[in-house]
């Protein structure tokens, strides 16, 4: 098994010690967190990952219980893993469930300076105008909770496939409104989801739209109009993608 720390200053001490870097998975309570119990007993169980733990330092945070640290690294969901210096200067980080192989080749490149988010905007030096790396930079400045610069590179990408022909714009406008959350500023998010469903009706991004329509109402405060909206969802997209909406339906016919 992996030897966890479970608090970031004592693995900052041991890897300054060792000069190793440190690997910190953020975690949620398993009994809800599927992709936390998959991550441990798929991943960070398997030998491969273990051996890994010779050269890196791995500390394990519950990201419930210390919201502190899980807010300055900026982690959304769980699991995130986050690759840092010695020092716990993030590298890079890894967001949900992956395998094994997965796991060890991304951390590997991390390490080398690869596929990171500084390697981004070194790339896009050379070709300023390539989609490819300004969406890529846009969802790493997301996964830290940057908004501001996420959404500035969303708009970037935007700007160089306005009719949606390579389906870049639908799916920026998609991480603008996931951008939004961040602030709160659930008005506007749910503005940029009907913004999607008008102008790309047929993109894979209007499914999603269509179903935050509702959760963003509720987190507005209007369980009635989101019910009605994800209510919508379902009758619109019946094999939709979006499972998730059969059970806030559930849970707000059982609390209104």
């Amino acid at each position: 098994q992996i030897p966890f720390f479970t608090d970031i200053e004592t693995a900052k001490a041991e890897a300054s010690k060792t000069k190793m870097p440190i690997i910190i998975d953020f975690y949620a309570d398993t009994t809800w967190c599927e992709s936390c119990r998959q991550l441990d007993s798929l991943t960070l169980g398997d030998s491969l990952v273990i051996a890994m733990s010779a050269e890196n330092v791995f500390v394990k945070i519950n990201a419930e219980t210390d919201s502190a640290l899980a807010a300055r690294y900026g982690v959304r969901g769980y699991p995130t893993i986050i690759i840092a210096k010695s020092d716990g200067t993030e590298i890079d980080r890894i967001e949900g469930f992956i395998d094994p192989y997965e796991f060890y080749n991304q951390v590997n490149l991390f390490l080398q300076g690869k596929e990171t988010l500084d390697d981004y905007l070194t790339r896009l030096e050379d070709e300023p105008d390539n989609p490819e790396y300004l969406l890529t930079i846009a969802e790493k400045y997301l996964g830290r909770a940057q908004s501001e610069k996420a959404i500035e590179y969303y708009h970037r990408v935007m700007a160089l496939d306005p009719d949606n022909r390579r389906g870049y714009t639908s799916k920026s406008l998609q991480g603008v409104y996931s951008a939004l959350t961040l602030s709160k500023d659930y008005k506007t998010a749910i503005e940029t989801c009907q913004d999607i469903i008008k102008r790309f009706p047929t993109s894979p991004e209007a499914d999603d739209a269509t179903a935050m329509l509702g959760y963003f109402t509720a987190l507005s405060g209007d369980g009635k109009a989101a019910l009605a909206l994800y209510r919508d969802y379902l009758q619109k997209y019946p094999e939709g993608r979006n499972k998730w909406v059969q059970r806030r339906v559930a849970d707000l016919e059982e609390k209104l």
